[in-house]
């Protein structure tokens, strides 16, 4: 299976965001991300799906739903063709319900070490359209240029149908590098991959498209240059 074709490393990219994609083609799909145009992608679905799952509003599941969950964990006894099977016993329920437990304090300090693990970010770029008076975006980054944070600001507007997405030019004359989508509200943190950061670091300058929804299709720039920025160096 080719992994160049831009309609499907998107169509991947949307299954395994989703979590849809499994097996072996998720497993492949995985090793497919080391390079810079599967990463991109995927980031870019990361981007679109995280505002819709935020306005979900959490359900609570049904009666029978929630009594099938108990079924097949063994948390009550179960009826079938007219004999009834032994409950499960209290020590094994306990001993679910002690490993969740474990399960959940080992997330919360996995989770609480990672925020003490975060990057100190820097000033990178302020980017400011002509004859504008509030910046579109400020871009902050680490020292080893590995992790990016974006902030719109009142200059961004949000267009129908269309993404704003941050290219490295390298400095060598070689083609720009995309680093992501940009947000039209709030902020996004990203980590870039070794390829981005290697383009990063030898670009001097930035520079922001215009492209179709979830960014360009081609790898490449495809729609107007709206703003190019120089950076600071870190």
């Amino acid at each position: 299976m080719k992994h160049d074709d831009p309609k499907l490393i998107d169509a991947l990219a949307a299954e395994y965001v989703l979590g849809t994609l499994r097996g072996r083609a998720r497993r492949r799909f995985e090793r497919w991300r080391r390079e810079w145009h599967v990463e991109r992608r995927v980031q870019a679905w990361e981007d679109r799906l995280s505002g819709l799952a935020l306005r979900l509003t959490p359900m609570r599941p049904s009666p029978h739903v929630w009594s099938q969950i108990e079924k097949r964990i063994g948390a009550q006894p179960t009826a079938s063709s007219g004999t009834r099977t032994r409950p499960a016993r209290p020590s094994r329920w306990r001993a679910l319900a002690a490993s969740i437990a474990i399960l959940a304090v080992l997330a919360g300090g996995f989770a609480t070490w990672r925020l003490m693990q975060a990057p100190d970010f820097l000033p990178l770029v302020t980017i400011v359209g002509e004859g504008a008076t509030a910046p579109a975006w400020e871009i902050h980054g680490d020292a080893s240029l590995r992790h990016l944070r974006a902030v719109a600001g009142a200059g961004a507007t949000a267009q129908a149908g269309r993404s704003y997405e941050l290219w490295a030019l390298p400095d060598s004359g070689a083609a720009p590098v995309s680093l992501g989508l940009m947000p039209v509200t709030g902020q996004i943190d990203r980590e870039l991959t070794e390829a981005q950061a290697a383009a990063l670091q030898a670009s001097s300058r930035v520079a922001v498209s215009l492209e179709p929804e979830g960014g360009s299709p081609t790898g490449a720039p495809t729609g107007p240059v709206l703003f190019v920025a120089e950076r600071a160096r870190v």
